[in-house]
């Protein structure tokens, strides 16, 4: 099955069934990954799509009582409608057809990112994050621990936080490093003894902000269990 995109909205063929048949298969190839306990990337790709679809479906809203604007295409790359003021030069291919699409297919595509947030709330609720030692002052950069229960492991993290501003929005992002990883055994290492093995190995954070992830899930970890820590890591060194 094709991977459903904006792509597949507009390549469309003339075929109404063809075409639902179509993006109904991609949505639900990606909701296939919340079967298999897959959060990312589906969600956010599902999440995006749905902005975009309702990004152009709403400036097509705003130029309908702007006559005599007519759409003649669509630059998907911007998310963006292509109009000419002239009023019968229409040279895009089923105009109306696209739009038809979109209205159709974006309650299919809520119903699947409403069952990526049910996962996500799930697994979230059960992932503990608690600072190893004294926090201090200066959250942007340190070390957080995971354990990957697939992989009977724990892994240890570099960190660093960063604010930047979209218009009159500013947003956080964080990045992240390997370090290492850990077997776990039965008598287990205490996360502040690894904190100061860490300190020692890096010199240049003497004091790092250090936190610790904890679940008994045994989810998939790059695709669920690690990014949903990430996130919440996020909210706690904004707090």
């Amino acid at each position: 099955m094709e991977r459903i995109s904006l792509e597949t909205f507009f390549s469309a063929e003339t075929d109404l069934e063809i075409n639902q048949y179509r993006i109904l298969g991609g949505i639900k190839e990606l909701s296939t990954a919340f079967d298999k306990k897959k959060i990312y990337p589906a969600l956010a790709f599902l999440i995006e799509l749905k902005s975009s679809l309702e990004q152009i479906r709403e400036e097509k809203r705003s130029l309908s009582g702007k006559f005599p604007k007519q759409i003649t295409g669509f630059d998907i790359k911007q998310k963006k409608i292509i109009f000419t003021v002239q009023e019968h030069s229409c040279n895009y291919k089923n105009i109306d057809h696209v739009f038809e699409l979109i209205d159709w297919a974006l309650p299919f595509i809520k119903s699947s990112i409403d069952e990526g947030i049910v996962l996500f709330d799930f697994v979230e609720k059960n992932i503990t994050l608690e600072h190893v030692g004294i926090l201090p002052m200066y959250k942007d950069e340190g070390y957080f621990m995971i354990n990957d229960n697939t992989a009977f492991e724990l892994q240890v993290h570099r960190y660093e936080c960063s604010l930047f501003s979209s218009g009159k929005e500013k947003y956080r992002a964080l990045k992240t490093e390997f370090v290492k990883s850990e077997t776990l055994k039965i008598i287990k290492r205490t996360p502040e003894s690894i904190k100061h093995e860490l300190i020692k190995e890096r010199q240049d954070l003497p004091n790092p902000a250090t936190f610790i992830c904890d679940t008994d899930l045994d989810f998939p970890f790059s695709e669920t269990i690690f990014p949903v820590a990430k996130r919440k890591l996020m909210s706690a060194i904004a707090s």
